[in-house]
């Protein structure tokens, strides 16, 4: 009888057995070894004609490097045939299964070989901690699908734009930060062929990806949303009919929800038609009415209210042309978080299929907050615990992060908006937030400390007449990009600290850092006058 013997994916190619795994669009192993011998009851199949058999014959293969049992693969006439192959072998015996009849035909598939998807590496790039007056740097992690065989010889394949410097978080990933970048270059990661994996496979293709940096990182380009809060005061108006055209999103802080789920405010006719007639999209603020936590949880708490509070707005919206409405639930204590995402969930359901967009302010959160003690456990229980950053990114169009109020009333003289804290808040919460739906939030008031718990807050001209009256020389605070000076009256010390237009500058490179969506800025009237220099125009 006659054993007609097929290798591999069925073929011999020049007395080579090639194994799986040929074909992918990456990096693609070769894996290849060397057939020395291929018997069958001694008779070798290699060459024509097949060899007549035994009815109970005996298979032998050898071949030209160790293999691991898992990699043999045999079968008969589409039966797996049970193999048994000491670990590094490079010859398999086998009794192929029988007797066999007489005159019989039968066919055999043997593959040999590391059976593995095809090695690939995925690689991601972001810019990295960027500053407003100092060139680029641009982070990038290479994450490949096998561990490799040789880090060092890893590294002589990977190149990188710029002046880069390469680490190793585990056997499947290199990271690399490259320095030295202008406006507008383009930064390149370069993976050549060749590379070992640890499974003795080797790549063969050649593999790319790129990053460019903006051509600014201190201005926010049309395309990035700029979002001013609004209230009505006299300052307001006279700014916003100053700016318009510089602004996407109004959002007046119009309304308030009640514990029963229903809507109280009113909305400024004249606002609202110069906003149409402008092109910018209103979408006011709704808040839990006088930040009340209890109010907010007499909501949350029960289906129906929220329900209620879902339509109210949809209605508000359709009877004033709003794009949609913010919703700004603020001391809303921690255990209500599940509750919060299930509100947000409720008016996204409602919103949506009424073509509003649904947004929310939401409070940072900093590393270990949770686990705290003092302060900064206790802002976590009753402000920033209630955000579930990633559960509200999927059910809203975007997240506003107030990342402002890092020193506030129950804090000591600071920063309202330092750098490094801003950096850090988002760093840790925007994990499982899409970029794209996240708003870098900016100050444009002060705080006015007299002690611990005795702040008063106003505007950049307040600030500047109050240093004026009182002889102080605002500075720059290096380290947190921030203006502040201290002074007395009537007996007391004072401690302001106020951005101006040079130091929210400083702050737009993280807009662009994080890749988000644009800036909420808290309020409008209050800023510098020149910080419009920052907002080109819209349209």
């Amino acid at each position: 009888m006659r054993l007609p013997v097929f290798l591999g994916a069925g073929a011999i190619t020049t007395g080579m057995l090639l194994l799986g795994g040929l074909f992918a669009t990456e990096l693609n192993p070769v894996p290849v070894v060397s057939v020395d011998a291929m018997e069958v009851d001694g008779a070798s199949v290699l060459a024509a004609p097949l060899p007549q058999v035994s009815p109970r014959p005996q298979l032998r293969v050898k071949v030209s490097r160790p293999l691991r049992p898992g990699d043999w693969q045999l079968s008969m006439d589409g039966r797996s045939v049970a193999i048994s192959v000491p670990a590094g072998a490079t010859e398999l015996r086998v009794a192929l299964p029988g007797p066999l009849a007489l005159s019989s035909r039968h066919t055999v598939l043997l593959a040999a070989g590391a059976m593995h998807p095809p090695l690939s590496a995925a690689v991601s790039m972001h810019l990295y901690d960027l500053q407003a007056d100092a060139r680029a740097s641009i982070a990038a992690t290479i994450r490949f699908s096998r561990p490799v065989a040789n880090r060092a010889q890893v590294l002589d394949h990977v190149t990188m734009t710029g002046h880069p410097t390469f680490s190793w978080r585990d056997a499947q990933t290199v990271e690399a930060i490259s320095s030295g970048f202008g406006l507008s270059d383009h930064a390149v990661v370069m993976i050549d062929p060749g590379i070992q994996a640890a499974d003795g496979t080797v790549s063969r293709a050649a593999f790319s990806a790129g990053l460019s940096v903006p051509s600014t990182l201190t201005q926010v380009i049309p395309g990035r949303m700029v979002q001013m809060y609004y209230v009505n005061t006299d300052d307001g108006p006279a700014a916003f009919l100053a700016h318009r055209n510089q602004i996407d999103v109004l959002s007046p802080a119009w309304y308030d929800a009640n514990a029963d789920g229903s809507i109280t405010g009113y909305a400024r006719r004249d606002v609202i038609d110069a906003a149409h007639a402008s092109g910018v999209a209103i979408i006011p603020l709704v808040v839990n009415a006088n930040v009340d936590p209890a109010v907010g949880h007499a909501i949350l708490a029960d289906p129906a209210r929220r329900a209620t509070l879902a339509a109210s707005l949809v209605h508000e919206a359709k009877t004033y042309g709003y794009a949609g409405f913010q919703l700004d639930f603020e001391q809303i204590p921690w255990t209500d978080r599940d509750l919060l995402t299930a509100l947000v969930q409720d008016c996204a359901n409602a919103f949506h299929p009424a073509g509003l967009n649904l947004s929310i302010a939401v409070i940072p959160r900093l590393p270990g907050d949770a686990t705290a003690s003092g302060t900064l456990l206790d802002y976590f229980r009753q402000w920033s615990g209630a955000y579930d950053f990633a559960a509200l990114a999927k059910a809203a169009d975007f997240l506003s992060f107030m990342t402002y109020d890092e020193h506030n009333g129950v804090t000591p003289p600071g920063a309202v908006s330092g750098t490094p804290w801003m950096r850090q808040a988002l760093e840790f919460s925007m994990q499982g937030v899409p970029p794209e739906k996240a708003t870098l939030g900016l100050p444009t008031y002060y705080h006015d400390w007299t002690g611990v718990g005795r702040l008063t807050s106003s505007s950049y001209a307040d600030a500047m007449t109050l240093a004026q009256t009182y002889g102080a020389t605002p500075a720059v605070d290096p380290t947190d990009e921030e203006m502040h000076f201290g002074y007395d009256a009537y007996g007391v010390h004072h401690e302001l600290w106020i951005e101006s237009t040079d130091t929210l500058r400083r702050k737009l490179p993280l807009m662009y850092e994080y890749g988000l969506k644009g800036i909420s800025v808290w309020r409008l009237g209050f800023e510098d006058p020149s910080f419009w220099n920052l907002i080109p125009p819209r349209r």
